[in-house]
């Protein structure tokens, strides 16, 4: 029997294949979800003009509630309208690698214990809506835009942006709790002394 064939290969398969649903992604955005080729459009003022950022990948992290009550108001619903969705910007963790400095630090990314980076495992074509799967990704909590939500369907619908998987709960819950660790962190004028 081979290591593919083994049922501890056979449950190590399965347990990755849970990390990823398609399910739910025909209505509202949700929480932890991965959408490709998004632009964000970033506009200068003095100039008047607009210049289009594409991103490869994004991840969406508002709470999944605001996420519905925008999308029922948007619907004729009594939800409240949200102004902006919250993308974290995902690339391949072999780009990611190669511009993260030191070894020590990318064994901390490649184990998510490196409080700035969280790392996605790759997406299995069956997980995916686009069934073609996706890489491992790399998240950097200093990498981030928003969009309005009237945008980012606009480009969903115009198939632009592409809507592919999203975390299932626990896993979309720990990157959430990631993101706000980091984001509330405190710089102190001096570390402590011992």
């Amino acid at each position: 029997m081979s290591a593919e064939e083994s049922p501890v290969a056979s449950a190590e398969a399965e347990a990755q294949l849970s990390i990823f649903t398609v399910s739910e992604l025909h209505r509202e955005l949700r929480q932890g979800e991965i959408i490709t080729d998004l632009t964000e459009f970033l506009y200068n003022s003095g100039t008047e003009l607009i210049q289009p950022l594409p991103h490869a990948y994004a991840v969406v992290l508002n709470q999944d509630c605001d996420l519905l009550w925008d999308f029922e108001h948007r619907n004729g619903g009594s939800g409240s309208r949200l102004h902006s969705v919250l993308f974290y910007i995902a690339e391949s963790t072999a780009d990611k690698k190669a511009k993260v400095a030191g070894s020590d630090v990318w064994k901390r990314v490649a184990r998510n214990t490196d409080e700035r980076y969280h790392v996605l495992s790759a997406v299995d074509p069956s997980r995916d809506l686009e069934k073609v799967g996706c890489p491992s990704l790399a998240i950097d909590f200093k990498a981030f835009f928003t969009l309005p939500p009237d945008e980012v369907y606009r480009q969903i619908r115009s198939g632009t942006a592409k809507r592919r998987t999203r975390l299932d709960s626990q896993y979309r819950e720990h990157l959430q709790s990631r993101m706000a660790y980091y984001s509330q962190r405190v710089m102190l004028p001096q570390p402590h002394k011992v």
